[in-house]
């Protein structure tokens, strides 16, 4: 469902020649996929996280280091809804699930 896939050289170039897969954990709940990258050194505003065509795609870099982790995500992630924050080198990124389809029975009304 949440897959691992590698990194991104071929449109990157000679940068990501030189980039480094940071450790990163995945967790899933009911609600939300949760991925916790460990990005030592990066701050906040050196991080990207972009996701496109169901791929997740996680960017840092500072001076000394690069790092590239990327990821398929399922088409259940409510796009619209992701969200992510840097503390003490660790970029948590929140991928919220879509509400389940659920029928539902319309009112007809009177034109």
């Amino acid at each position: 469902m949440f897959g691992i896939t590698k990194q991104r050289n071929e449109s990157l170039g000679k940068a990501a020649e030189t980039a480094v897969a940071p450790a990163v954990d995945v967790y899933e709940n009911g609600d939300e996929f949760l991925v916790l990258a460990d990005l030592p050194g990066i701050k906040q505003d050196q991080a990207t996280v972009t996701l496109e065509h169901e791929r997740l795609l996680l960017d840092a870099k500072n001076g000394s280091r690069h790092y590239q982790r990327e990821f398929a995500v399922p088409t259940s992630i409510d796009s619209e809804r992701v969200s992510a924050s840097m503390k003490a080198g660790v970029l948590t990124v929140h991928l919220p699930k879509r509400a389940p389809y659920k029928p539902r029975q319309i009112a007809v009304q009177s034109a």
